[in-house]
């Protein structure tokens, strides 16, 4: 035969079903690849969340462990001079004499009428 030969219609179709083939072969093998990718990343996720809420909880619990010793300190602090002035309070009482009726009557006042 001279000129163009006509190609074989068989060999064309199979040559089409063999694409069709590779091409559903590698669509499905990046659906499963972006499937894992998918998976890792919500994994990576879950874990940075965790990692984040712990470290949150841990900061937390420093600045309530802070306060509560600030309160206690403060506590104690305000305790002691309630103790002290109380005791003053009682030397002045035990002279009873005006100077400590007036003395006692200026602490409470100050104390009280804030």
């Amino acid at each position: 035969m001279t000129g163009e030969e006509k190609p074989d219609m068989g060999e064309v179709i199979q040559n089409i079903l063999q694409a069709e083939a590779k091409a559903e072969e590698i669509a499905l093998a990046a659906k499963a690849q972006a499937k894992e990718a998918l998976s890792r990343a919500q994994t990576d996720a879950a874990r940075i969340k965790a990692e984040g809420e712990e470290r949150a909880k841990d900061a937390l619990r420093k600045v309530r462990a802070d306060a509560e010793r600030v309160v206690f300190e403060r506590s104690m602090a305000a305790r002691e001079e309630c103790e002290g002035r109380k005791k003053q309070l009682t030397a002045l009482a035990e002279q009873n004499t005006p100077e400590a009726v007036k003395i006692i009557l200026e602490q409470l006042s100050a104390r009280y009428d804030r």
